[in-house]
């Protein structure tokens, strides 16, 4: 029974076709549904914690923030893959926003850096802050708490495309991709359970935690390294794609780069009079708790 199971998982990517539908040229890919699946439910989550007055935030501002973030992450997430992972992109720029090739044909927008998506989301949110006179540091912990969310469904939009398999491998788990005959890691799924559910349920039940302001977008940076670090280990590499660092992919290290980020951010946090008060209070507070 064990070993039927094992045996239909592995073949269960050769049997997913990546398109949704196709009308002329035109087809839609199944991590086109997830990824707006995903940003439409973390939105959903954003409205329900204003409702329940977590934050005061206008509706119409809150759109602003939804859209705004999505569009920034999208044109983040293009230059990023641009720098990152395909620099032949910088001297055909129209490439990075069209969904057509070079022969006309449609093949819709692909390839997406995180990394690059993540700092396009950033500048978008500091632009809203700006414009409504709203701190920057509380409106990145109240968004950082649902990004997991989206990345849950990205990730699982990455395995039913049918892109980003992990590396060889001889695990029960291990999944064949199409046309090979070696087994693989769902590295993807790896990436949704601990990028996406794993940091999602760590963040939301830290959302009410009196923490400094910044704290919550600073653990979001850390721990979203460390997994992303980690995973990459059984993750196959970019073809063509060198870090500068043989031991270590692009993803490595531009995760190391989230991690010293986190560490920046958390030293400066910490640094102000307001944050060591708070770390004071806390400190005492557990001491009180454990006598």
């Amino acid at each position: 029974m064990i070993f039927s199971v094992a045996s239909f998982w592995q073949h269960v990517p050769e049997n997913i076709d990546p398109v949704v539908f196709s009308i002329g040229s035109f087809s839609l890919y199944w991590y086109a549904v997830f990824f707006l699946l995903g940003w439409a439910v973390a939105v959903g989550i954003l409205f329900s914690r204003v409702a329940k007055k977590e934050i005061i935030l206008g509706k119409q501002v809150l759109w602003d923030i939804a859209l705004v973030s999505l569009t920034s992450a999208i044109i983040g997430g293009r230059l990023g893959y641009a720098v990152f992972y395909d620099q032949s992109l910088l001297s055909r720029p129209s490439l990075l926003v069209s969904p057509f090739s070079e022969s006309g044909a449609f093949v819709g927008i692909r390839g997406m850096s995180f990394h690059g998506a993540l700092l396009g989301a950033f500048l978008g949110l500091g632009m809203i802050a700006r414009r409504e006179k709203i701190k920057l540091l509380p409106l990145l912990d109240f968004v950082v708490v649902v990004a997991p969310v989206a990345l849950f469904f990205g990730r699982i939009g990455n395995f039913v495309n049918l892109e980003l398999f992990g590396r060889v491998t001889d695990v029960p788990w291990g999944v064949y991709a199409p046309s090979e005959t070696v087994l693989r890691h769902p590295s993807q799924l790896y990436e949704a359970g601990a990028e996406g559910l794993l940091l999602f349920l760590i963040l939301y039940s830290l959302r009410k935690k009196a923490f400094p302001e910044g704290v919550l977008a600073g653990l979001f940076l850390l721990l979203y390294g460390i997994f992303r670090f980690s995973i990459e280990f059984v993750r196959e590499r970019d073809p063509g794609v060198s870090s500068g660092i043989e031991a270590l992919s692009m993803g490595q290290v531009l995760s190391l780069g989230m991690i010293a980020a986190s560490i920046g951010l958390f030293l400066w946090i910490f640094s102000r009079k307001n944050g060591m008060m708070h770390l004071k209070r806390t400190f005492m507070s557990s001491l009180e708790k454990n006598a």
